[in-house]
């Protein structure tokens, strides 16, 4: 595991995203909170097949939460 806190700054098809992923407690997950710049925020976690999920009400485009889900993936690895 990383860090507790872990932030996120690119551009993806013309948009710049910025914002923090912060581990959340959670005694069954590995749970993070994801901030992003412009008040959006909602919740990932991994589930016990290692698979990430997401809160029901997320509201972001696919390619920026892989790019999030890809760059928490980096961070844990290193």
């Amino acid at each position: 595991m990383f860090s507790n806190y872990h932030n996120f700054d690119f551009d993806l098809q013309g948009k710049h995203v910025k914002g923090f992923c912060m581990r959340i407690p959670d005694d069954f997950h590995e749970t993070y909170a994801v901030i992003m710049d412009g008040c959006h925020s909602f919740c990932i976690w991994l589930d016990g097949n290692s698979t990430w999920k997401t809160s029901k009400y997320t509201n972001v485009e696919p390619g920026v939460l892989e790019r999030i889900l890809n760059s928490l993936n980096m961070s844990k690895t290193t």
